[in-house]
C-alpha cells in the first residue's frame, strides 16, 4: 500500500514590515503584518525574530496556515530582517518620522 505525502512545500515571502502587532522578548515570537510584494492586502506573519521593528524589510520562508481564530497566516520558519535603506534625497513618511506627533483638530502635526 503507498503511503500518501502529507509534506507540504516551502514558500518564500519578502515585504515591508507595517506594523508589529506582538514580540515576546524572551523568546522571540513575533506577529508581523507585512506589505508583501505581490499581495495587495497586508500579510499577518509568524515568526522568530530577536529584534524587530516596523519600516525593516523581511525576508521569509515558510508555509501558510489557516487559523480557525485568526484567519490565513504566513508561519515562517526562517524571518530575516534588514534595515530599511533609503538615500538622504528620498522623502520619508512623516507617521515614521523621528519627531513627536500630537493629535490636534485636523488631525496628527508635529509637537511644538
Amino acid at each position: 500500500m503507498a503511503s500518501a505525502s502529507t509534506a507540504s512545500s516551502t514558500e518564500v515571502l519578502a515585504g515591508l514590515v507595517e506594523r508589529v502587532a506582538f514580540h515576546n522578548d524572551q523568546n522571540g515570537f513575533c506577529v508581523l503584518r507585512v506589505k508583501a510584494r505581490g499581495q495587495r492586502d497586508l500579510i499577518t506573519v509568524l515568526g522568530h525574530a530577536a529584534m524587530i521593528a516596523a519600516g525593516e524589510f523581511v525576508q521569509a520562508s515558510g508555509n501558510w496556515i489557516n487559523d480557525r481564530t485568526h484567519g490565513v497566516q504566513f508561519k515562517a520558519s526562517f524571518l530575516k530582517a534588514t534595515a530599511p535603506t533609503t538615500t538622504e534625497d528620498e522623502p520619508v513618511s512623516p507617521m515614521r518620522s523621528p519627531r513627536r506627533w500630537t493629535k490636534g483638530i485636523a488631525g496628527y502635526r508635529p509637537k511644538s
